[in-house]
């Protein structure tokens, strides 16, 4: 809850059908509805009767599918979009107007008193707003027709349903010129928001088509046709699903015998399709617990190497720690024996206009065979020697997501570092290793709940976290379980990763894991994925 003059604020991360909604007062559940618009209505009802039991606006938080957004819903009911002073793509008009916008009531009247909501200007990004792609799949401008002007950002209205046509006696009273302003919005929705055809309405006969001297007639057969409907796709969506068939099902597929892949092969295609994901924007995963020795390292290079594999690289790990980190040793070293503290001062530079992908090469030391890159610190010098500020760390955050679609955090034990909290300021997710042992358990509740305490986004990440458990003796499924259990109901997701010698000491390689560790760790993943 917010306090002071700012409004409450809910949560909604929309997927597919589902939503996974926080209320104002901290309340979580998952809504679930036939489609994407009945979530929405659900989302819009939920907060519309919260702010009008509390008599004060709520601001809506949402994410996922239809883009990030901040609403603030009054307890009249009406929206606003809060936006800040950069260019609207027309990607993301869509997406606001579909969250603003009411389904147009059946009764013509009642649509004229529908209030139309507007657009206030100001939002700020989560990670570096100048270096995450706003997701848009248009991002080259099209030429603007002579005489137009484009409007300000805060004087585009959100889009409402379109008002029945004036009568034509009206229409030709006001003519109109190729000066009248242009309503943005409602052009950009033209296609998808006609209003229905009102049986009732006096029919205007459209003007004859005139057909230019010399042109071919029409071909009326095919306007026949066409009216009747869509015609039916050529295009069959798939019948298998494409999960890689294994085993003894393999062999009978290689001498011709058609087999369905099994139940955990489909499992398994749809966790490798959740870690493969590519999302629209980067997004950072904090791997934190205030205790050395829990599995930080070695948790950060296996999840890097998971989605680096799966999703085709562009996936940096960060040894974001002032004391002795040691990600460095145990992962491969580039062509370069740089750390943080070289890349730091170049950070300018490699966010320059005339900069290429390739400059950032020379500070991070590539993976050959599990394709991410790593962001080094020096474990030979003190941490005062090394230390960044919270600017230091934000222009360093700039870059990364300039070059990289994912950054993995490995942090220090300070709690207090400026560079640790910046961490948690910046993630999309969090992820808490611990042994299965009580102490390493406890450090890890410890940290949840503090958390939980510290604001808004820190109670989300701890709410949300993954926690991974490390079975670190090959008798010691028991006690791993015993944690595990123990943080169920707690966090979103908990995973048991099992005993592997790989795991011990020395560089880690996902190739060198044992099957079932692959396997847990995609479990891992994949449910790390879910939560970005």
């Amino acid at each position: 809850m917010s306090t002071g003059s700012d409004p409450a604020r809910a949560f909604a991360h929309v997927t597919g059908g589902t939503a996974r909604f926080t209320a104002a007062d901290g309340a979580e559940e998952t809504l679930e509805a036939g489609d994407v618009d009945a979530v929405r209505r659900l989302v819009i009802d939920r907060v519309r009767a919260d702010a009008a039991a509390s008599g004060a606006p709520v601001e809506l938080n949402t994410s996922g599918d239809r883009g990030e957004h901040r609403l603030l819903i009054d307890p009249s009911g009406a929206i606003d979009v809060e936006l800040d002073d950069r260019t609207v793509t027309r990607s993301e008009l869509r997406q606001q107007a579909w969250w603003t916008t009411d389904p147009e009531p059946a009764d013509p009247e009642e649509a004229e008193t529908e209030a139309e909501p507007h657009l206030v200007a100001e939002v700020p990004a989560f990670f570096p707003s100048s270096a995450v792609d706003a997701g848009d799949d248009d991002d080259v401008d099209d030429p603007a027709p002579a005489g137009w002007e484009p409007a300000r950002v805060s004087e585009i209205p959100a889009a409402a349903p379109v008002s029945a046509p004036e009568p034509e006696a009206e229409a030709d009273s006001q003519p109109t010129t190729g000066t009248d302003p242009v309503d943005v919005t409602r052009a950009s929705f033209a296609a998808d928001e006609r209003p229905a055809e009102d049986p009732d309405a006096a029919h205007v006969p459209a003007p004859e088509p005139t057909v230019p001297e010399g042109a071919p007639a029409p071909d009326t057969a095919f306007e026949a046709s066409a009216s009747q409907g869509p015609r039916p796709s050529f295009i069959e969506p798939p019948s298998d699903h494409p999960a890689t068939v294994t085993g003894w099902r393999a062999f009978f597929v290689r001498i011709g015998v058609p087999m369905k892949p099994s139940k955990a092969e489909i499992e398994r295609a749809e966790r490798e399709k959740a870690v493969s994901r590519q999302w629209a924007g980067c997004r950072a995963i904090a791997v934190a617990n205030g205790k050395g020795g829990v599995g930080k390292t070695m948790t950060t290079a296996v999840l890097s190497a998971v989605f680096a594999r799966h999703g085709g690289g562009n996936v940096l790990a960060w040894d974001n720690n002032d004391t002795r980190g040691t990600l460095g040793w145990r992962t491969e070293q580039g062509d370069y024996d740089t750390t943080i503290r070289d890349l730091l001062p170049e950070a300018p530079r490699l966010l320059e206009a005339t900069a290429s992908v390739s400059d950032i090469a020379r500070f991070v030391h590539h993976q050959s065979v599990d394709r991410y890159d790593v962001l080094r610190s020096n474990p030979e010098l003190l941490a005062a020697d090394q230390r960044i500020t919270t600017a230091d760390f934000d222009l360093l955050a700039q870059v990364a997501a300039r070059y990289y679609r994912m950054v993995i955090f490995d942090s220090g034990n300070d709690e207090s570092a400026d560079r640790w909290l910046r961490m948690i300021d910046s993630a999309h997710q969090l992820v808490v290793p611990t042994l299965a042992a009580p102490e390493s358990a406890e450090s890890a509740a410890l940290l949840l709940d503090a958390l939980r305490k510290r604001d808004e986004h820190s109670r989300r990440l701890a709410d949300g976290a993954v926690v991974v458990v490390g079975q670190s003796e090959r008798a010691g499924i028991g006690a791993a379980q015993r944690i595990a259990a123990g943080f169920e109901g707690h966090v979103r997701a908990v995973e048991i990763i099992p005993f592997d010698d790989s795991l011990k000491a020395g560089r880690i390689r996902y190739d060198a894991l044992q099957p079932r560790t692959k396997d847990a760790w995609m479990r891992a993943a994949a449910a790390v994925a879910q939560g970005l």
